[in-house]
């Protein structure tokens, strides 16, 4: 007994060959810069590439989903599409501030790195046992 094909097992077919080639096709690195870069833009992701001296993130995620990791990185580009500054938070707190500062040729010229102060007791206050 010979079916006729039917317009809906055509696109069951299409779609399941379209599903297929997607989970076949490569995908982008981790490590990939946002698509778009603007300057003095916050980006921010859950992973961390370091290139050399300069600390960058790896894909780019919106806050809130940033926001539940333990651990993430919040960055700023210049007007060049290089890192200047660069925030690592733990439990939404600052952790890490590296700046950097380029030279007219695009070479790193200055970087520093500052771990915030962490609040100290008074030294006149008591202390419980």
């Amino acid at each position: 007994m010979n079916r006729v094909s039917s317009p809906n097992s055509n696109a069951s077919a299409v779609l399941i060959c379209g599903l297929a080639l997607a989970l076949c096709a490569p995908t982008a690195p981790a490590s990939a810069r946002p698509e778009r870069i603007r300057a003095g833009v916050s980006y921010y992701s859950d992973e961390l590439v370091e290139t050399g001296p300069v600390r960058d993130i790896g894909a780019e995620r919106n806050y809130e989903e940033v926001y539940q990791h333990y651990r993430y990185f919040e960055v700023v580009y210049d007007a060049s599409e290089r890192v200047v500054r660069c925030l690592e938070y733990e439990r939404g707190e600052v952790i890490r501030e590296d700046t950097y500062r380029y030279a007219e040729d695009g070479s790193l010229l200055e970087h520093t790195t500052d771990p915030p102060a962490k609040s100290a007791k008074p030294a006149n206050e008591p202390t419980s046992n």
